[in-house]
């Protein structure tokens, strides 16, 4: 796999985490939002969904017990650490697969994935441009993406995190977001935010304020010159 040298701060990083049983502890923090996502989904019975930056795999054992057997879902992180715990994680979901790979560079066919989801990654990666532009590559026409993050401009309490890690992370407003992808070529994008319940757990509040982005691919690219 060819790397740039975030990937290896990314992979040094999140190898560590796994190592330290931070797999766990993401499930924890991260379940709620992502109820909350895939209930704007409108799943289909049978999906081809991959999970850009999976961890140890529970989102996707999460999602397989929702959909039928037939369905296929790919996981993908750059820990190979994280990859190979969802893997010894995941032995009885038949529908579920992992990748050990670079965002930059998605090991997977064209126009395959009927949605593709990043949970708490997506602001990771140094190019974002070049990872949009792989997920569409992956997604078939039409296909929906679905960017959930904690770690955004408009929510101050989260920005202290930033300071605290040791990798580098970007931190953009909802705005931004969506004007992104739409100079990428993505049609549909939206930008909504979760805030926290009432009675929701102290563990969880400072993550149940997020981001979600969601946006489509094109039937077909445009014609060159008309936009």
């Amino acid at each position: 796999m060819n790397t740039t040298t975030r990937d290896e701060q990314l992979r040094a990083e999140f190898n560590q985490w796994a190592r330290d049983g931070h797999g766990e502890a993401m499930e924890r923090h991260h379940f709620r939002i992502a109820q909350k996502t895939i209930q704007r989904m409108q799943l289909a019975p049978q999906e081809r969904m991959l999970e850009l930056g999976c961890g140890d795999g529970w989102a996707c054992r999460l999602l397989s017990r929702l959909l039928q057997p037939e369905s296929r879902l790919v996981g993908m992180d750059i820990s190979d650490e994280m990859i190979r715990q969802a893997r010894n994680r995941s032995g009885d979901y038949e529908n579920v697969s992992f990748l050990w790979g670079s965002a930059e560079a998605i090991p997977w066919e064209d126009d395959f994935f009927s949605k593709a989801w990043a949970i708490e990654s997506f602001y990771y990666y140094e190019h974002q441009e070049k990872v949009l532009d792989e997920l569409k590559r992956v997604l078939a026409p039409m296909g929906r993406l679905y960017l959930l993050m904690c770690i955004y401009r408009e929510n101050t309490d989260t920005l202290r995190w930033v300071e605290q890690a040791h990798v580098p992370i970007h931190v953009r407003g909802a705005e931004e977001y969506k004007a992104m992808l739409a100079a990428r070529g993505w049609i549909e994008v939206t930008a909504e935010e979760y805030l926290p319940e009432p009675g929701a757990p102290a563990e969880t509040r400072s993550h149940d304020r997020a981001l979600l982005i969601s946006a489509r691919k094109p039937h077909a690219a445009p014609l060159p010159g008309l936009g």
